[in-house]
């Protein structure tokens, strides 16, 4: 299975609809696989006495504009991709044809909403951040009766995290209890965190995703630039190749190499003919690709053998030499 990237834009676009479009073509041009945002009715998602709500409403559009950035990125050839925070942007991801839909942590818990999303029969991708294992278990079981298509997203809920409180081997846990893809929301600084997940099997990569670290509001000073962001889909796709299987398969090359490195037993010096070989007769060589002749791990099958003919210094021992 190949690794999702996705380019979390979220509200670091800070409600201006040019600077979003601006985010979408350097996601493009970053080779991100899904451009994420968030969709929220305020005053369905935050309450009037947060100390976050003003922020939540200078950092929003109008949902219309969601449906023109959808439109851009698909005729770019990317996806588009949301997160909903309440039940009528949920139902608006949907009308404008949303397949995928990925749940917040704060909402990993949120029966309502999961509800609504398995009945619109969407894969889901959700971050378990915060989230006790009991938690998860519980929202699995729930999401497994709904036979829905689900991922789930390991992840640390600071902004930013360090890496300290990261525990990447929670991904190896997750993989292990669930028969689902299990991928990773990286919140930390820098694109470290995110390769070494991948090296433990992450299938989908969650980055915040700006393209100026200095703009306020959102979540810009956490993010990652779109080099940032193009060198670690690059290396997170050398890393899951070079991964491999669970089997141990020679490629033809180390095929070949193997037949040129293993050593085979020569004489040491002149053996006459009649001589019965023993450990001082023998040497190992490294020998052609296609030299016959007896490997190391045949040296049993060498000592105490008659000689049929005599082998001068350097010869390579091989079947026809030896007494059967």
């Amino acid at each position: 299975m190949t690794i999702r990237y996705i380019a979390e834009i979220g509200s670091n676009h800070n409600g201006n609809k040019q600077l979003a479009k601006e985010m979408v073509d350097a996601a493009l041009q970053a080779r991100a696989d899904y451009i994420k945002f968030q969709i929220y009715h305020v005053d369905k998602f935050v309450d009037r006495n947060s100390v976050y709500y003003h922020d939540f409403i200078a950092e929003s559009l109008p949902l219309e504009v969601f449906s023109e950035l959808k439109m851009e990125i698909e005729n770019k050839g990317g996806r588009f991709l949301a997160t909903p925070s309440d039940e009528d942007s949920l139902t608006f991801l949907h009308h404008i044809g949303c397949s995928t839909i990925k749940i917040a942590s704060g909402d990993m818990n949120n029966r309502q909403l999961l509800q609504q999303a398995m009945g619109l029969q969407k894969e889901l991708i959700v971050s378990v951040g915060g989230a006790s294992l009991d938690e998860i278990d519980g929202m699995v079981a729930f999401l497994e009766k709904g036979k829905v298509t689900f991922a789930l997203l390991h992840c640390t809920i600071n902004y930013p995290a360090t890496f300290e409180e990261l525990n990447l081997n929670f991904i190896r846990t997750l993989k292990e209890r669930y028969c689902h893809p299990i991928g990773f929301s990286d919140h930390s600084p820098g694109i470290e965190a995110s390769l070494a997940a991948i090296a433990l099997g992450a299938e989908i990569i969650e980055k915040h995703f700006t393209i100026n670290r200095s703009l306020p509001g959102g979540d810009n000073s956490m993010s990652i630039l779109p080099d940032e962001f193009r060198r670690m889909k690059e290396e997170g796709n050398h890393i899951k190749a070079a991964l491999g299987q669970a089997d141990k398969k020679l490629s033809v090359d180390e095929e070949k190499i193997r037949r040129l490195i293993r050593r085979k037993f020569a004489a040491k010096g002149d053996i006459p003919a009649g001589h019965v070989i023993d450990d001082m007769d023998l040497i190992l060589l490294r020998v052609n690709e296609q030299q016959d002749g007896y490997e190391a791990e045949q040296y049993a099958s060498l000592i105490g053998r008659r000689v049929l003919r005599p082998v001068t210094k350097g010869e390579i021992i091989i079947r026809d030499m030896i007494h059967a």
